[in-house]
């Protein structure tokens, strides 16, 4: 039998919303400078997703007792999307836009609503959450709008910051009871998504 050698979800949850906000900082400082290529960044994140979905249906057969076919066809609906041809006009990469998310809200609603993904829905807002940030910039981006790192948008960066390592120092310490942590840890994810939002509203 294979030892079980990863770390628990939540503590692989945070790090990669750790990740998540530098590297959508990354992106919004890019867009500031004007070196945003459209093609390549639209190509980068659609590469992303479907790694993510990819590991998330690794997470998905280790959780699911049995196949759930509406949770799996979902996520089968935004690998097809991510494969289509990569934009190269405002219009396509518009619609690519739309269909991607259109997706994205589709298999989220199945994953909620399965009595056996609790484990991996917090991974998904995550996946979800980062991915639709990304191509909003994009879509202001293509809309030649000037992307501008507001005074609120640093606030807003600064309080997810944060919020981060407040939430991570509380999972180390892992004092509360496992009903108590699992009800304030999606509680601390969705405040410090709230901040990254409001960030990126800001831009």
């Amino acid at each position: 039998m294979e030892a079980k050698s990863k770390k628990p979800i939540r503590i692989r949850l945070v790090e990669k919303l750790i990740k998540d906000q530098q590297d959508l900082e990354h992106l919004a400082v890019q867009a500031s400078l004007g070196k945003v290529e459209m093609e390549d960044e639209f190509k980068a994140a659609k590469a992303e997703l479907k790694k993510s979905i990819h590991e998330l249906k690794v997470e998905l057969k280790q959780e699911l007792k049995e196949t759930e076919e509406s949770v799996l066809k979902n996520l089968e609906k935004i690998d097809g999307q991510l494969d289509e041809d990569v934009a190269y006009t405002k219009e396509s990469f518009l619609m690519q836009k739309k269909n991607i998310v259109n997706a994205i809200n589709d298999a989220k609603k199945s994953i909620k609503n399965s009595p056996q993904t609790k484990r991996t829905t917090q991974l998904f807002n995550a996946i979800s959450q980062k991915s639709k940030l990304q191509l909003e910039l994009l879509e202001k981006n293509a809309s030649d709008k000037k992307v501008e790192l507001t005074e609120d948008y640093e606030k807003s960066m600064l309080a997810a910051t944060e919020k981060f390592e407040e939430f991570t120092s509380k999972i180390k310490e892992e004092k509360e009871d496992a009903s108590k942590k699992v009800a304030n840890f999606k509680k601390e994810v969705a405040q410090s998504y709230k901040h990254i939002k409001k960030a990126f509203k800001s831009l």
